[in-house]
């Protein structure tokens, strides 16, 4: 048998209520409904239109703004376009002037070059008047220096000669010699003493052989100075004795050692022949010689005491050179910065009966190269040829084993 549905007593309640009320709220519901439709309808009918027609509205205004926008865009562009004209004209303005202000400059900067240019020209001519006065000065000093240095005091049989280096006493009867003295101021070879001069320093040690009156004795004394030493030979009795007097005269004793006698190869004796140049007299054999002198012969090692190295050695011989160099050999092999002044004289040599080119062979051969002495200006230049050099009277050479760079203060052609 089916179950029937029992509906709880509240629920039957209820719909008893809502039966009761109905007829009383169905007008009212009624109206309700309306109004629900009508709100409805408004809100998807009325409502779009409306909104649309507002946006409309807001569109054109906003295309007017824009329109007034680009009113003011096109406005803006037109005052651009006028500036750029304006600042075209200035530019082109500006460019005119630079031009011409260029022109200008270019005039004012040639005018200036031409000044300048004569200005240099001016210049030129006041420097070289300058020179030309200083050329003309210094010839007038050296004149009157001359001048002044050319004092000769005869004293009985011998003449007080003024030299740049100091006061010489020599022979009255050497006239040649004396006029020499006063022509060239009281120098002879000035181109040698000069080179002397530019290789020597104080504490220098010197040997000078065929010392004469002594006019190389004195410019090496006083370029060593007090700490420094010279020893001298000179074999002529009569002119060492000058010498030994001279020195005195000049406070340079006790920086010069003079030994009265020869250098040569050995200890020994010799005769020398004296001439009427005192500066010509020699061990060889000479035709026309005023007398004899029989004096002493020593070597450079005897009287140069070992490890002393010497620093320069000149050698006038009168053609008896190559006899001092082998009795020196020593005092060259334990000198290795020594520099030697030697007299070359193929005529001495042909009486000696040495050719030219033994005569070299052996004094280059410790490892020197021989340059010319230009006496008139101390300037060196390498040794002339071979096949030339037969020709030549005489020439002092300069020995060197370093090369030239490392005598910056002598000057070399």
């Amino acid at each position: 048998m089916p179950v029937k549905n029992v509906l709880p007593w509240y629920r039957k309640a209820g719909r008893r209520a809502l039966g009761t009320l109905r007829p009383f709220l169905a007008p009212l519901l009624h109206r309700l409904q309306l109004r629900i439709q009508t709100a409805v309808g408004a809100a998807f009918a009325i409502s779009p239109l409306h909104d649309l027609h507002r946006l409309h509205h807001r569109l054109d205004g906003s295309e007017a703004r824009f329109n007034a926008l680009q009113l003011g865009v096109n406005t803006l562009q037109h005052g651009v376009n006028a500036l750029q004209l304006g600042v075209d004209a200035v530019r082109l303005d500006a460019m005119a002037a630079q031009s011409g202000m260029r022109e200008q400059f270019e005039r004012v900067q040639s005018r200036l070059e031409g000044i300048e240019a004569r200005f240099n020209t001016l210049q030129l001519s006041v420097d070289a008047t300058r020179l030309e006065r200083q050329a003309t000065t210094d010839a007038l000093l050296l004149r009157t220096n001359l001048l002044l240095q050319r004092v000769a005091i005869p004293l009985g049989n011998d003449v007080l000669v003024r030299t740049p280096e100091g006061f010489l006493l020599t022979p009255a009867e050497d006239v040649a010699l004396l006029a020499a003295l006063h022509e060239g101021g009281g120098r002879l070879e000035a181109g040698t003493v000069s080179v002397m001069q530019a290789l020597l320093q104080e504490g220098d040690l010197v040997v000078d052989v065929g010392a004469n009156i002594g006019m190389t004795v004195l410019a090496a004394a006083l370029r060593v100075g007090p700490t420094g030493h010279v020893t001298a030979f000179e074999p002529a009795s009569r002119v060492s004795g000058l010498l030994r007097r001279s020195l005195a005269l000049n406070g340079l004793s006790e920086r010069v050692t003079l030994h009265a006698c020869a250098a040569g190869g050995a200890t020994g004796s010799a005769r020398l022949h004296l001439t009427a140049i005192t500066g010509h007299s020699s061990l060889l054999d000479l035709p026309n010689a005023a007398g004899t002198e029989d004096v002493e012969v020593r070597t450079v090692d005897d009287l140069v005491g070992p490890g002393r190295p010497i620093r320069l050695a000149k050698l006038d011989a009168e053609g008896f050179e190559l006899q001092v160099w082998r009795g020196m050999r020593r005092v060259v092999e334990e000198s290795p910065e020594l520099a030697v002044l030697v007299e070359f004289g193929p005529t001495h040599l042909r009486r000696a009966g040495i050719s030219v080119e033994a005569w070299l062979a052996e004094f280059l051969s410790p490892g020197f190269t021989a340059y010319e002495i230009d006496e008139a200006t101390g300037q060196l230049r390498l040794l002339r040829p071979m096949t030339e050099l037969n020709a030549v009277y005489s020439l002092n050479l300069l020995l060197l084993r370093q090369p030239p760079a490392s005598f910056p203060q002598l000057s070399f052609a």
